[in-house]
């Protein structure tokens, strides 16, 4: 598989494991009881762990085939930033 492929996939997969860990967070915080919208509290805890647990795969592994462009980004903004005190 293309390095350009495996960046599609990854940057695709972290679309939906993000939404899935902002909707079981916010029902998590903000339904306090047993049963929300007919799903078991504890379901809603599970998913949003195996969300969490997935996150913290993928984007490391994101970061490492971005190096470049991070590395680039980041030179750009202290050249921005050396331009403003100037």
């Amino acid at each position: 598989m293309k390095l350009s492929a495996v960046k599609a996939v990854l940057s695709t997969l972290l679309i939906p494991v993000f939404l899935t860990l902002v909707l079981s967070g916010a029902l998590l915080y903000f339904g306090k009881t047993g049963v929300i919208w007919g799903i078991p509290r504890y379901m809603i805890r599970n998913g949003h762990t195996a969300a969490a647990a997935l996150m913290c795969i993928i984007i490391p592994i994101h970061f490492v085939i971005n190096r470049r462009i991070y590395r680039a980004e980041l030179r750009a903004l202290g050249k921005k930033q050396n331009e403003e005190s100037e």
